[in-house]
């Protein structure tokens, strides 16, 4: 029997699920070993919380979340609980809340990457073939960040990808299934329902078929829709930089985008099969709505591109390789380079998703002015520290990153960089009366160059006017200064 050529002698498959397990567990695991506990980043905490709440409350009907919940931001909100704070809850019977956080997103990477799996299989027949695809989308940081991270669109993805595998399955109970999928799905937001219309849409305009089928959940999931008060959509890490180039590309600073190679590697794959443009055409002109949602979602649209990047990025590698050559060592060199670029960019991104804060310096200092401060009164911080103060500390925040089609903090923001910028007291102390501040977290993060790019820029000069300014902590460059007389200045 003759062996297999090229890609099909090598069982990608366990190179996929290998790679799977390692991008997965290695930063949490990362931060265990440094004696690090702390959730990563800060999107996190707002789940947390919000699972917390839910606990207290002992509302366990999904349709009907309770009301009135008081939010930790002063700017008031709708307070929308969504489906994966309940499966935050229900996971956390088993272990802690915070532990919930971690295995969670964990387990729902697993079982995307299985529905994803099953779905190919209606467009590329070939193992090796889906296999790569998975193997990409394993590798693609906007994939690990989705299934590292505490965050709902995990969840929808999953409900999403599940929906999508009963609904191009023939019979009634699958039909019954996707509906009630698709269902749960529109509790995430219209943009999670318009997304999975627009999906079924694309696989019904390429395959030609269950055009029926389409227009009853078509019906069902607008009727459904509009009965449920959500919004548009949800972003947790609030993004000033509009930059579409450096949203996309997490090797260019995108905190939840794609590494460069695979961007090469999706644009190579679409133009060498633009000749069969059918059999992806509709799926393409998703894929370019969902960038430019971008502009108005934020980079939160990257965690549903990964999916159609990885299979670009798989068919353009698959393409480089299969294609002759005519000088066998510029081949090869060529796919090392694509490789190399590739891993550097997963690795790079690991230990940049295993550096995020909080450190326990932070977490330290968050507890401390949980614990010695006031409960009334707010905490002026960068925006990206507001979901952990509100959470672990427990005090009201100015502003954090939560952003919806409903709720805009944008001149909250403006607000804290007058206070931040500022250099004159006379223009501060209004602002603290008005907006009862009485505490300053400043994190070592801030001073150097996410706020502040000198020693003495703006509010870290007035600190120096002892008649106003207090500092009551300071630990390895976490500090906390309180306002004096902040309720009568």
């Amino acid at each position: 029997m003759a062996k297999p050529k090229g890609l099909k002698r090598y069982n990608l498959f366990v190179f996929a699920v290998l790679a799977l397990f390692i991008v997965l567990v290695l930063p949490t695991f990362t931060r265990f070993y440094e004696s690090n506990d702390s959730l990563i980043g800060s999107e996190p905490y707002y789940h947390l919380r919000a699972a917390k709440r839910l606990m207290q409350e002992q509302s366990i009907n999904i349709f009907t979340p309770p009301e009135g919940i008081p939010d930790s931001s002063y700017s008031p909100r709708d307070y929308f609980f969504n489906p994966y704070h309940y499966m935050l809850v229900f996971t956390s019977r088993f272990t802690s809340l915070a532990n919930a956080s971690r295995i969670l997103p964990f387990v729902l990477g697993l079982i995307s990457v299985l529905l994803f799996n099953l779905i190919l299989k209606s467009f590329v027949t070939e193992d090796y073939k889906r296999h790569l695809i998975l193997l990409m989308l394993a590798l693609s940081p906007a994939f690990i960040y989705t299934f590292t991270i505490s965050t709902p669109h995990s969840a929808a993805i999953v409900i999403s990808l599940a929906g999508l595998c009963f609904f191009i399955r023939e019979g009634r109970y699958n039909l019954a299934l996707s509906i009630l999928c698709f269902a749960l799905v529109a509790l995430f937001s219209l943009f999670n329902t318009i997304l999975i219309i627009l999906v079924m849409l694309a696989y019904v305009l390429t395959k030609r078929k269950m055009q029926n089928r389409f227009i009853a959940l078509l019906f069902l999931l607008a009727i459904f829709s509009f009965a449920k008060r959500v919004s548009f959509y949800y972003n947790y890490t609030f993004s000033p930089n509009l930059n579409i180039v450096s949203n996309l590309s997490s090797d260019l600073g995108g905190i939840i985008g794609f590494g460069i190679f695979s961007i090469a590697l999706a644009i190579y794959g679409v133009a060498a099969h633009w000749k069969n443009k059918s059999s992806f055409l509709a799926f393409f002109f998703l894929s370019i709505l969902l960038m430019l949602s971008l502009f108005f979602a934020g980079n939160v649209a990257n965690m549903y591109l990964s999916f159609f990047v990885a299979v670009a990025a798989g068919i353009g590698f698959v393409r480089l390789c299969e294609m002759p050559w005519s000088v066998r060592t510029v081949k090869n060199l060529t796919l090392l380079i694509v490789i190399c670029g590739l891993l550097f960019s997963s690795v790079s991104y690991l230990s940049r998703l295993s550096s995020m804060e909080p450190n326990p310096d932070i977490v330290d200092a968050l507890v401390w002015l949980g614990d010695n401060t006031f409960k009334d009164r707010f905490v002026l911080s960068h925006y990206d520290e507001g979901f952990r103060i509100s959470t672990i500390a427990r005090n009201p925040v100015i502003v954090d990153s939560l952003q919806t089609a409903e709720y805009d903090q944008k001149f909250l923001y403006k607000v804290q960089d007058s206070i931040f910028y500022s250099r004159k007291l006379k223009d501060v102390k209004p602002l603290f009366q008005v907006y009862n501040i009485q505490y300053i977290f400043v994190t070592p993060e801030m001073r150097s160059g996410l706020v502040w790019s000198k020693p003495d820029e703006g509010l870290l000069f007035l600190f120096t006017s002892k008649s106003t300014f207090k500092k009551v902590y300071d630990k390895k460059g976490v500090e906390i200064w309180e306002v004096l007389n902040a309720t009568g200045v």
